[in-house]
């Protein structure tokens, strides 16, 4: 018992920090050139097509990468008290992340693209979760 609650407050630390990626990642856009997006050179969107079982397996071992980062920024975020060293510390922990995406491969959008994808999708979700390394962890209707 104590390891399935383990394993339910590890899939809602993972959510929650999906969801702050997906939050973060809009806010990194902002502050590329304008008629640009991560990954593109238009400034188009990528195509909203499904993704490929290699893509979301990149996207799944960038995830690892990116709550790694998030749970290690996270500890010092709660330790600083200065407005202004956590304004630094959210700002590596974004560029740390970013890079950790792009050395899979993948751009922030089209990570991004994945994980929107996932929320919606139970079997790319637990496609990507296992790809993470956090297979058997996904959570049950019961939950």
């Amino acid at each position: 018992m104590a390891h399935r609650n383990a394993t339910i407050s590890s899939i809602r630390l993972g959510a929650g920090l999906l969801a702050a990626t997906l939050i973060a990642a809009p806010a990194f856009a902002q502050t590329m050139a304008p008629g640009t997006t991560p990954g593109t050179s238009s400034g188009t969107m990528m195509p909203a097509g499904p993704a490929s079982s290699a893509t979301i397996a990149r996207a799944g071992r960038a995830m690892h990468d990116v709550m790694a980062i998030n749970q290690r920024y996270a500890a010092k975020l709660t330790a600083s008290t200065n407005p202004a060293t956590k304004q630094q510390i959210v700002a590596r922990a974004k560029q740390k992340a970013v890079s950790a995406i792009t050395s899979h491969g993948l751009s922030v959008g089209q990570y991004n693209q994945v994980l929107a994808s996932a929320q919606s999708n139970p079997a790319l979700r637990r496609q990507l979760l296992s790809d993470a390394g956090l297979s058997g962890a996904a959570p049950t209707a019961h939950d």
